[in-house]
């Protein structure tokens, strides 16, 4: 098969012998083939240059975004830790609270069992976003547990707070401490006899107050006792007032601890100005001291 040649001639300007070369048109071709290629080579370097640009710049800021958000998740798992601990915390106290009320609560038992710990590191988003739900779901139980613990606890504070109201826990008067509760002599007959209350020594006029809430079930003289206040506090406990000079409530009528109700005299079975103080829990008469809160001194 004849090959076709092309014959380019090189002609100098000075008197040199003038040049032939003689070039194959395959060869042509694939000269021009492959500077078709270089130019185009040429032409898509730049893009494919700054393509690459690109994507090295979109990986660095997606590994500085993973960075943020692992250091987010980080944070984030810190601060379910601290929920999770304080919440243990509020639980524990709860617990204390019930066992101080008295109260036996299922739930308050339950508590401290809820909850485990959990880490994030090296969890895909997927598997931190699953943990981080569940462990947002399980607070959601133990708080809810709390909060029921905490209305029964309310409620039990609340009567308890009732009760203490009702509890005669103050001196009546500020006085002398004559004659206590228990055996002496008694001062008209010289035998001995029981005293079943408390004489506290104290001026004529001076004011009676009530030690604790109640309603006065008695106003007026009752034998020995002469003028007489009764008051009845709720849980089985009466409080008696005798000797009285006058009154200063009326039967029916509600008291706070603290209330005015009489004032100190002389009547009835007495020897002197004082006023004879009884406690009453279930009709059997108790020693009042053991109730009353204030140290007693000589006021």
């Amino acid at each position: 098969m004849n090959k076709k040649f092309y014959t380019i001639m090189i002609v100098p300007h000075a008197a040199a012998k003038f040049r032939r070369i003689k070039i194959s048109k395959n060869f042509l071709i694939a000269a021009g083939c492959f500077l078709g290629l270089v130019f185009t080579a040429g032409l898509m370097f730049p893009h494919y240059l700054l393509r690459s640009s690109q994507l090295s710049a979109n990986l660095q800021r997606l590994s500085l975004e993973n960075q943020e958000l692992r250091k987010a998740n980080e944070k984030f798992d810190e601060s379910l830790a601290d929920l999770r601990t304080r919440l243990a915390e509020f639980e524990t106290k709860a617990t204390k609270f019930a066992m101080m009320a008295g109260v036996d609560d299922p739930q308050s038992q339950q508590l401290a069992a809820g909850g485990s710990s959990f880490d994030l590191k090296g969890l895909s988003p997927k598997a931190s976003q699953a943990v981080i739900e569940s462990e947002i779901t399980t607070l959601k139980e133990r708080s809810g547990a709390l909060q029921d613990t905490f209305r029964v606890l309310d409620m039990a504070f609340q009567k308890q707070s009732l009760m203490l109201s009702s509890t005669p826990s103050i001196y009546p008067v500020h006085g002398l401490l004559g004659n206590g509760y228990g055996w002496r002599r008694d001062p008209f007959t010289g035998m001995r006899d029981f005293h079943q209350g408390l004489d506290l020594v104290a001026p004529i006029g001076t004011k009676v107050i009530a030690p604790a809430d109640g309603i006065v079930t008695k106003v007026g003289p009752s034998g020995g006792f002469g003028n007489s206040v009764f008051i009845s506090h709720g849980y089985g406990i009466i409080t008696r007032y005798g000797h009285l000079a006058s009154y200063n409530v009326r039967v029916g009528q509600r008291v706070k601890r603290g209330d005015v109700i009489a004032t100190v005299g002389t009547t009835g079975r007495s020897t002197g100005p004082h006023l004879h103080y009884e406690l009453l829990v279930h009709q059997r008469n108790v020693d009042p001291i053991k109730y009353i809160l204030e140290e007693y001194r000589t006021f």
